[in-house]
């Protein structure tokens, strides 16, 4: 199984009856090891490493973002300010002592009066918000994985693909290691043709081995076919394993260039270029996947 560190998850809630939105942000990208930052209101300043604990139980690689955001969902509660009564209540008092005045207190006057009712925060008890933004990270957790689920079965199809592609170059070259040595024979009885020497049979049987032991690359090609096979069985593991799938590309690019530098032949420096560009991109792939 292949999952991918790219990812987002997200999940809302209404906290009643304090008319409180809350949202839970998690965002990854691909990193060598597991990395969390967290993002968080005031009231929940102190539960940083708890949503932290929560990302390390549900996720190996990749660095990680959640945001926690706390809204007014139908605006902020208008507070009585009881300083400003007492000083207005007062001061009518005076008032009334000295001037005659005979106009009762109304709505609308109190409204007028600057301070006297204001627009607070709404307040809501920091347990209570905790058990929201508890489970709201577990959900935009789930979201997440969902998410980098989706996009490793997109990687590990390009993956396979790719893995047969460098399987098939693999074959052909494996193929063309019994003409070379054919070959070497045919060019150096051509040699010895036009230099007019007659062949030595067993000095030319001498260079033929001395060849096909200097250039022998059957046992890369062993090896590279074994890395192949353990990055496909790697695949089929129920759980994903990145730090493997990029260990197994390193070798198999280490057996790559070793067949390259050995081969001494024209048609498998091809295959061996066609198997370079296909690792190559294989070891772009791996950086992403968990």
């Amino acid at each position: 199984m292949v999952n991918s560190m790219t990812g987002q998850g997200r999940a809302v809630a209404l906290i009643k009856p304090e008319g409180l939105c809350l949202t839970v942000e998690v965002h990854s990208l691909n990193h060598r090891y597991l990395e969390v930052s967290v993002k968080l209101p005031d009231q929940l300043a102190g539960y940083e490493e708890k949503i932290k604990q929560v990302i390390k139980e549900n996720l190996n690689r990749g660095s990680v973002s959640v945001a926690v955001h706390l809204e007014e969902s139908n605006g902020k509660q208008l507070v009585l300010t009881p300083a400003v009564l007492d000083d207005f209540l007062r001061l009518l008092k005076e008032l009334r002592k000295r001037v005659s005045v005979s106009e009762e207190i109304t709505p609308e006057l109190l409204f007028r009066i600057p301070g006297l009712i204001k627009e607070e925060p709404r307040d809501v008890e920091t347990a209570k918000l905790w058990e929201y933004t508890k489970r709201l990270v577990a959900r935009a957790v789930k979201d997440l994985i969902r998410m980098r689920r989706a996009e490793g079965r997109n990687l590990e199809k390009d993956l396979r693909g790719r893995l047969k592609v460098i399987n098939s170059n693999l074959s052909a070259i494996k193929r063309r290691i019994p003409g070379r040595i054919k070959e070497k024979r045919r060019k150096l009885l051509e040699l010895l043709e036009e230099m007019k020497i007659e062949p030595d049979r067993n000095r030319l049987l001498q260079e033929v081995l001395y060849f096909s032991e200097r250039f022998d690359i059957h046992e890369e090609c062993v090896r590279l076919s074994n890395h192949i096979k353990l990055f496909r069985e790697t695949l089929d593991e129920p759980k994903s394993n990145g730090r493997r799938l990029n260990f197994i590309t390193q070798e198999m690019m280490k057996e790559t260039n070793t067949i390259g530098s050995k081969a001494n032949d024209t048609a498998i420096t091809h295959f061996v270029i066609s198997i370079k560009e296909e690792v190559e991109k294989i070891r772009e792939q791996v950086q992403n996947v968990e």
